[in-house]
């Protein structure tokens, strides 16, 4: 669970169960990593491809291959990653989708989350949690 998650949680604003649901909705909304190489002409559909036909053999992620096989560099799977952690949608939108909180609710609770000294976990509250 994410610490914006056991905020919530701390606070009797969301069950854990509902942080949890959140959380795998929240995955399963997030844009695969080979369509966002497609999207940013990073990569070409044979390439993808590739990597996929490669990553279906190990346990390697999709980045590790494409920078093993020359198509990506570090910086661009980093730049991708990115990316695809800011195409999710934040964990407080879900909450509020699910009607477990409203949106003024969220935005306390962010607020809140912040102001006891977790601003340097904002990006994560924001996205992931």
């Amino acid at each position: 669970m994410t610490k914006f998650g056991m905020f919530l949680v701390s606070r009797g604003l969301a069950r854990p169960e509902h942080i949890v649901k959140a959380l795998n909705r929240q995955s399963e909304l997030e844009l695969p990593f080979g369509k966002l190489a497609l999207a940013q002409n990073m990569l070409t559909m044979n390439q993808v491809f590739d990597i996929l036909n490669h990553q279906a053999d190990t346990r390697l992620g999709f980045g590790e291959i494409a920078v093993s096989l020359g198509y990506l560099t570090e910086k661009q799977v980093k730049d991708l990653d990115r990316l695809q952690r800011q195409s999710r949608p934040m964990l407080g939108e879900i909450l509020v989708e699910m009607g477990v909180l409203s949106a003024q609710l969220i935005r306390q609770a962010l607020m809140d989350f912040v102001e006891h000294g977790a601003d340097d976990d904002m990006p994560q509250a924001m996205g992931e949690g």
